[in-house]
């Protein structure tokens, strides 16, 4: 059966004819009479549809609830049309393949190179900021602390003052081992005069 709305523009078609209902009452304009007419006669046609696909699925789940050994549907293998149909009668038909991402204009090269660039992105947005990082920690570690001048300056002060005071040391030293070698003279100088020379 084929119905024909000329507000909608839709085709329907079914295997099954719909029982024809009674007209409405009269109305005094024809046109509006028909339109009714067509959407009840539309709204059992969907009605009519619905209930055929809720049967077969019905049937489908009880044939597969039993086990049967029924072959599975296939799928169609050619490309499919749809023709669709204008308020004009002219009619359009547009063909869908049967699998559109068969031949998929992106090749599967595409997809594995592309997927290796975003994960050479995030490594490098990941790992720039730690490399750098760590280049700064060996940086601190190796290089020669640099030493302020104020400190410098005071440090040479510091080794003046330690080599004047090694300085003067070695002289109290000296004077130290000329003063015993004086005593010890005496000393022995005492020991070899006669007694009576002391007097």
């Amino acid at each position: 059966m084929t119905t024909n709305i000329p507000a909608a523009n839709l085709v329907i078609q079914s295997g099954t004819q719909t029982p024809s209902q009674a007209p409405p009452p009269q109305s005094p304009n024809p046109a509006n009479e028909n339109q009714v007419f067509d959407a009840r006669e539309f709204r059992d046609a969907i009605r009519n549809n619905i209930r055929q696909e809720i049967t077969a699925a019905r049937a489908r789940a009880a044939a597969d609830a039993q086990g049967s050994n029924q072959v599975p549907p296939v799928p169609p293998t050619g490309p499919r049309t749809i023709t669709i149909r204008g308020p004009d009668g002219s009619q359009t038909v547009v063909g869908v393949p049967s699998n559109p991402f068969e031949n998929s204009p992106i090749p599967p090269q595409a997809v594995d190179i592309s997927i290796a660039f975003f994960l050479t992105v995030a490594a490098i947005i990941i790992g720039l900021p730690l490399a750098r990082a760590f280049a700064r920690r060996m940086d601190r570690r190796g290089g020669a602390t640099q030493i302020p001048n104020e400190i410098a300056s005071q440090l040479s002060h510091l080794n003046q003052a330690v080599d004047a005071i090694a300085l003067e040391v070695e002289r109290i030293s000296e004077g130290q081992r000329f003063t015993t070698r004086l005593l010890s003279e005496q000393r022995d100088a005492r020991q070899t005069l006669p007694s009576g020379a002391d007097r």
